[in-house]
């Protein structure tokens, strides 16, 4: 299956322009889009999201704006290595519920996202190293591009990281692919307090291809490290086994991932076990797309036991690969006795040139 993408809609380009005036005057000129076949590729990524509250009213904004580039560092027999730098700039504005990127609601942050090498050890890509600031294999998501959407999976929840500093062997072989990671341990920016650090696999179902939509795959993934938070005022323990399977037959996906594990070491320690399964239904021609999730968790410390979830239903629009409107709610169904009820509505218009 293909990426998605959107057609212009009337007015859209100056409205973007507006809500990222301020943040565009600060990324790098970006080359020609027209590069040569042995040549850089640079791609902009400009998106706005419109964030609601379910229940209590907030309302908010984000934008981001971002540049992506792609190159093969040429030998003389094929390309030695690849690169993929992606980096960019996110603001919230009055954000009711804003990512850990962001100190408060109000914030701007400049980010390094993937920033990558990956040297091909032999001609077959089947021994590779992978050195930068890498996305942690685990789970669906290793299949599964979901950058900058709002359909979210449990890899940042069950690891507490998205992204992080180190090195990865992986490379794909006739039965199986693999990745295995050994990395910092503290996310988006390099630290070493607390001496964090995170060690990360994922063996599965061959796959020469990674998009919005997936492909038909099962995959293990071990996970193992001492997470630094987002304000690097404490590092935590985590583990976690994940098994994820995919399945597609004609319009309809089916998507599943089971995951055990803890959080926490000692007298602290809390067992955690938790699962995501998601129905999707894509048209045709590819260009718009419904899903329904459920995700389940259950934790436990001592004697004391908790359970949460919620539901996640979307839809993404995208007739053409530059364009893409999406809508999502999510609501929590389930949690902790006197809990306030929580859930979000978020529309998304997002930009790729």
């Amino acid at each position: 299956m293909t990426r998605f993408g959107i057609h212009p809609i009337a007015g859209v380009r100056r409205a973007l322009a507006l809500g990222f005036g301020s943040l565009l005057s600060l990324l790098p000129a970006s080359a020609s889009a027209a590069a040569s076949r042995t040549g850089p590729l640079f791609t902009s990524d400009l998106s706005v999201q419109s964030v609601m509250e379910a229940h209590g009213g907030g309302r908010g904004m984000q934008f981001d704006a971002g540049l992506d580039s792609y190159s093969g560092i040429p030998g003389a027999n094929g390309d030695l290595a690849t690169f993929i730098g992606q980096v960019g700039i996110a603001k919230a504005q009055s954000h009711p519920a804003p990512p850990g990127i962001f100190k408060d609601g109000d914030d701007t942050a400049f980010l390094i996202k993937v920033a990558t090498v990956n040297f091909h050890l032999n001609p077959e890509r089947s021994v590779n190293l992978k050195v930068g600031h890498f996305e942690i294999p685990y789970g669906l998501e290793a299949n599964i591009s979901n950058a900058g959407e709002l359909r979210d999976f449990t890899r940042g929840r069950n690891t507490g990281l998205m992204l992080d500093w180190g090195a990865t062997l992986n490379g794909t072989l006739p039965r199986f692919q693999y990745e295995v990671g050994l990395s910092r341990g503290s996310g988006m920016t390099y630290s070493d307090r607390f001496d964090p650090y995170a060690l990360s696999a994922r063996i599965g179902t061959p796959a020469d291809y990674e998009g919005y939509a997936g492909v038909n795959a099962v995959g293990l993934t071990f996970f193992r490290g001492r997470i630094l938070n987002m304000n690097r005022s404490a590092a935590m323990e985590r583990e976690r086994v994940a098994v994820d399977a995919q399945y597609y037959h004609g319009p309809w996906g089916l998507l599943l991932e089971a995951s055990t594990g803890s959080n926490g070491k000692g007298a602290g320690r809390t067992n955690v076990s938790g699962a995501l399964a998601e129905i999707n239904l894509t048209n045709a021609s590819e260009t718009l797309s419904v899903y329904v999730q459920t995700l389940v968790e259950r934790q436990r410390t001592g004697a004391r036991a908790s359970r949460g979830g919620s539901l996640v239903a979307g839809v993404r629009w995208s007739p053409d690969r530059h364009w893409i409107l999406s809508l999502q709610r999510d609501e929590a169904v389930w949690r902790p006795v006197g809990a306030p009820a929580a859930g979000l509505l978020v529309l998304q218009l997002r930009h790729r040139l």
